[in-house]
């Protein structure tokens, strides 16, 4: 285990790795607040020296001129950019549930009807995804059972939760897998019904399927637990990005803008899934963020930041 670090120690370990520090009580005041870990080591990397492989040289050297309010610059517009971000997933959380619970609960009229195996699809290869799922839904409802919330009142009084109430306790995550879980014609039924608020906001159909909503899915979830529990997220990358050439095809957008599984794959698969005037709100607000950012940095380029988020020169031009 590492020993014990005062803030002067730490500051001390910053300069003697050739980091700049020209107000030190300043310094302290923000690690007090910040936490060393979460700033230095979280936005470090991005103004450490590299060798030709592109790691950090051992031990650890910062690049000429790196100052600590650079490093602090990243890390609070990273903040800035999540709070961004998440705003508009949340939009989208909403608008999926509530998209998923009027066409099964359409489907399924029974009471608790999310509840048995035979009204979700009858993919052999799904069973073990409907079956967590069903678990999944049960605990949540026992769970919430002894609180004063809806779903008490509704188990009091009416001996079952509506999905649309439901719905409200289950986290995105839930909502992927339950939507993989259902059966053919309900996807697609919620896919177009994505596609018809596309065709009314942007006077233009495309071919929305359930396999690109499932993708938006995938990648929405991570994008959202990043921005939910404050990790890094301007160069946050999937390990494994979601297929996106169908996607490319409807946004007229470059598979190989889409692919990486970055920031500006979330950013234009959003497009699909929310308003028009929301999207464009999103835009509008990254172009201030990124102004407001953009002459805070000496030692790195905006553009360097702009990079590791996936954005091309010409990215505006896109949307």
């Amino acid at each position: 285990m590492k020993p014990f670090k005062t803030y002067r120690q730490q500051l001390r370990i910053l300069r003697d790795r050739g980091l700049t520090i020209s107000n030190g009580a300043r310094a302290m005041r923000i690690l007090e607040k910040a936490n060393y870990y979460s700033l230095i080591n979280g936005y470090k990397d991005l103004f450490l020296v590299k060798d030709h492989n592109g790691n950090a040289v051992t031990p650890e050297k910062y690049k000429n001129g790196v100052t600590f309010e650079e490093i602090y610059a990243l890390y609070c517009f990273d903040r800035e950019l999540r709070n961004t971000l998440l705003k508009e997933l949340l939009k989208f959380e909403s608008s999926i549930k509530s998209k998923l619970s009027y066409r099964f609960s359409e489907m399924h009229r029974e009471p608790n009807a999310y509840l048995h195996m035979q009204n979700f699809s009858r993919d052999p290869k799904k069973l073990k995804n409907i079956l967590k799922l069903i678990t999944v839904i049960s605990n949540e409802i026992s769970k919430q059972s002894d609180r004063n919330n809806p779903i008490s009142h509704y188990l009091d009084k009416h001996d079952g939760v509506p999905l649309w109430v439901l719905v409200k306790y289950l986290t995105l995550g839930n909502i992927q897998n339950f939507y993989i879980c259902l059966d053919d014609s309900i996807q697609n039924k919620i896919a177009q019904d994505f596609a018809n608020s596309y065709r009314r906001d942007y006077n233009s159909s495309i071919h929305f399927t359930s396999d690109m909503l499932v993708n938006i899915l995938k990648t929405a979830t991570l994008f959202r637990n990043v921005c939910a529990h404050e990790e890094r997220l301007y160069n946050f990358r999937l390990e494994k990005p979601a297929r996106s050439r169908k996607i490319s095809v409807a946004l007229g957008i470059p598979i190989n803008l889409l692919d990486k599984g970055n920031f500006f794959t979330m950013l234009s698969f959003l497009k699909l899934v929310i308003p028009r005037s929301d999207h464009k709100s999103l835009i509008r607000n990254l172009k201030h963020l990124f102004g407001h950012y953009s002459n805070q940095f000496s030692s790195v380029t905006f553009d360097e930041i702009l990079n590791e988020m996936g954005f091309d020169p010409n990215w505006e031009t896109l949307f």
